[in-house]
């Protein structure tokens, strides 16, 4: 599956259409995009979730055959 590097906007863009949300797990920095109803996950807004990308040099991939949303290094 061939990844893409995406902006925080497009992945918005996508999260809205699937009805998906920022989170993290519980008192960490693990972030995740997620459909609600995990309980080991609370939101956050989208401000909080770019800060942690940022921190930990991560980005938001789009696979380019889907819309499917995966968390990586940033290269």
């Amino acid at each position: 599956m061939s990844m893409k590097k995406i902006t925080i906007e497009k992945a918005k863009e996508i999260a809205e259409e699937y009805d998906l949300h920022p989170a993290k797990v519980k008192g960490s920095e693990v972030v995740n995009i997620r459909k609600k109803g995990n309980e080991n996950l609370e939101d956050i807004s989208w401000d909080e979730f770019q800060r942690i990308l940022k921190k930990k040099n991560l980005a938001v991939y789009k696979a380019e055959e889907s819309d499917f949303l995966k968390i990586m290094k940033d290269k």
